[in-house]
C-alpha cells in the first residue's frame, strides 16, 4: 500500500510524535506541509491517505484513481467532500472522542482566566504593579464560577465531559442537543434531568446562562448558528466561549454583540478562516480572548490521536472498520 500523509508538522512540535507507527501497513511518504494547490498531484498515486485539514475535495480527489482510504487526524470532517468518497466507494474515518479530556480542560482555563482576570493581574505585577502599591492585596474585579450557570450547546463526549467538571466546581448545567429533546419530546416520561444536568431548548439555555459553550459540529444546521438574534437572547453579563468550529459563528455579529455591551465576554479556540486573516473582524472586538486552535494538542492527546488512527486503519486492512463517517 502507497501511504500519504500530507501535513504532518500539523500534529508535531520538534519531533515529538512518531509517525513510524504507520510504517507496518505499507510505503509511507510523510510531507511537512502541503498547500491546497499541491494536493492533487501528492496523492494522485496513493491508495491511502492520512490528514488533518487537507483539502479533500471532488477536484483533487479525482486525480486519485487509487485511493481506498482517508484517515483523519481530527474528529471533525468537514473538509472532506463525503458525496465522491461516497460515489467511489472511499472509506472515510476520522479520530472520534480522541481531545475529549483536552478540549474539556481548554474551556475551564478560558473560563478561569476570565473569571479570575490572571492576564491583567500579571502584567500589573511584571510592570511593578505591586511594588508600588500600599495594598497588600491590590485585587481587581474577580467573579466566582461556583453557583453560576453554564449552558452546553451540543451534547456529545466533549460536552459531558465539560459538564462534569461544571458539576465539580459546583455550576448548575444547561444542555442542549437536538437529538435528546426529539428523544424527550417523543416519550412525555422521558425525564429532562440526567446526571442532574437538565436538557432545554436553546432560548431558554440561552437566557438563562452565565456561560454558553459550543461543542456542536459544523454542518448545514449550525453554521452561522451564533449570530446577532443569539447574542441578543443571551444574559448582558454572560460570556461566550467557541471550542468547536469557527464557522458555528457569524464573527460580525460576535464582534458588535462585544463591542455594544450586549455580552459581556468571549473566548474563543477557533475561527472560521485558518490561520487567521489579517482582516479578521475578531481582531477589533473589545473583550476577547483567542487562542489559535490548540485545545486539542496536549503532546499526550496528540499521541493517543496517533494510536486511533493507527487502529483505524489496521481495523479496515482488516475488513472489520471502525470510526467510518458514513
Amino acid at each position: 500500500m502507497k501511504i500519504v500523509i500530507l501535513d504532518a508538522e500539523t500534529l508535531t512540535i520538534n519531533n515529538d510524535i512518531d509517525f513510524s507507527i504507520f510504517n507496518v501497513y505499507g510505503d509511507v511518504t510523510i510531507y511537512p506541509f502541503t498547500t491546497d494547490e499541491q494536493v492533487a498531484e501528492r496523492i494522485r498515486d496513493a491508495d491511502i491517505v492520512l490528514c488533518n485539514k487537507s483539502p479533500m475535495n471532488r477536484k483533487n480527489l479525482s486525480q486519485a484513481k487509487n485511493l481506498k482510504y482517508i484517515g483523519l487526524f481530527a474528529t471533525g470532517y468537514n473538509n472532506i467532500d463525503l458525496e465522491y468518497t461516497r460515489e467511489k466507494h472511499i472509506t472515510v474515518c476520522n479520530a472520534g472522542s480522541y481531545s475529549t479530556e483536552a478540549v474539556a480542560q481548554h474551556v475551564f482555563a478560558l473560563i478561569l482566566h476570565y473569571y479570575n482576570t490572571i492576564d491583567r493581574y500579571n502584567e500589573f505585577v511584571k510592570k511593578e504593579g505591586w511594588i508600588h502599591t500600599d495594598k497588600f492585596s491590590p485585587f481587581m474585579e474577580m467573579k466566582e464560577i461556583y453557583g453560576k450557570t453554564i449552558g452546553i450547546i451540543g451534547y456529545g463526549s466533549i460536552g459531558k465531559k465539560v459538564a462534569q467538571i461544571a458539576k465539580a466546581f459546583g455550576m448548575h448545567v444547561l444542555a442542549y442537543s437536538r437529538s435528546l429533546l426529539q428523544e424527550k419530546n417523543s416519550d412525555e416520561n422521558n425525564p429532562t434531568m440526567r446526571e442532574d444536568v437538565q436538557y432545554v431548548d436553546i432560548d431558554v439555555l440561552l437566557n438563562s446562562s452565565d456561560i454558553v459553550t459550543m461543542h456542536c459540529p459544523l454542518n448545514k444546521d449550525s453554521e452561522g448558528m451564533c449570530n446577532k438574534t443569539f447574542f441578543a437572547k443571551m444574559k448582558k453579563e454572560s460570556l461566550f466561549i467557541n471550542t468547536s468550529r469557527g464557522g458555528v459563528v457569524n464573527e460580525k455579529d460576535l464582534v458588535e454583540a462585544l463591542n455594544n455591551n450586549i455580552i459581556a465576554g468571549a473566548a474563543l479556540d477557533v475561527v472560521c478562516k485558518e490561520p487567521m486573516a489579517p482582516d479578521c473582524p475578531l481582531l477589533d472586538a473589545k473583550n476577547i480572548v483567542i487562542t489559535p486552535h490548540v485545545a486539542w494538542a496536549p503532546l499526550e492527546t496528540r499521541t493517543r490521536l496517533m494510536k486511533i488512527v493507527s487502529e483505524n486503519l489496521k481495523k479496515w486492512l482488516a475488513e472489520t472498520p471502525i470510526n467510518v463517517i458514513e
